[in-house]
């Protein structure tokens, strides 16, 4: 993955900012973070069902939220 810098469209901060961007979307950093261990397959599925669980959550609060702003 790389970015060309071009010092006419805002030089090296806009490069950074796009090369961040990128790596965000591929979801580098966190599939190195979860590579960092083994994980037993039974408590790989045991921690996505949690984060499936904390995402029903924060979603379900998210749209609580909402309606209460837009009554």
């Amino acid at each position: 993955m790389y970015v060309k810098v071009d010092n006419n469209k805002g030089g090296l901060q806009a490069a950074l900012r796009i090369f961040n961007r990128m790596v965000k979307k591929e979801e580098l950093i966190q599939t190195i973070k979860n590579r960092r261990y083994y994980l037993k397959p039974s408590e790989a599925k045991a921690f996505k069902q949690k984060e499936a669980v904390r995402r029903r959550k924060r979603e379900e609060r998210r749209v609580a939220r909402q309606k209460r702003y837009n009554n």
